[in-house]
């Protein structure tokens, strides 16, 4: 499995309920979760119902926000889910970071 092809595995093991195939999918991509890549992960577990992938990433994202703001992906955001992700309660950062980090955007 690889990055590119993962792409296209879940998706078609979501069609054919291929669960294992699904499992497998999910598994790899949590291994190359970081916080350069745990936004364009989280929102493609949202749209593939990866309930433990999309948990994953939102919990990177919280931990590790200092190092997920510098991502190209997060300047790829809209402002609905930036705010989303400010508005936690359990970000790992102070207030004033959060707000301090918008300048990113």
């Amino acid at each position: 499995m690889t990055k590119e092809n993962v792409q296209v595995l879940l998706p078609a093991a979501n069609i054919l309920q291929l669960d294992f195939v699904i499992a497998a999918c999910s598994e790899f991509l949590q291994k190359q979760l970081d916080a350069s890549n745990c936004l364009g992960i989280r929102a493609f577990a949202d749209l593939h119902n990866c309930t433990e992938l999309l948990a994953s990433s939102e919990t990177l994202i919280k931990k590790q926000f200092l190092e997920v703001v510098k991502s190209d992906e997060f300047l790829s955001l809209s402002s609905e889910d930036v705010v989303k992700i400010i508005s936690c309660n359990d970000l790992a950062v102070p207030y004033e970071e959060k707000v301090s980090k918008l300048q990113y955007w």
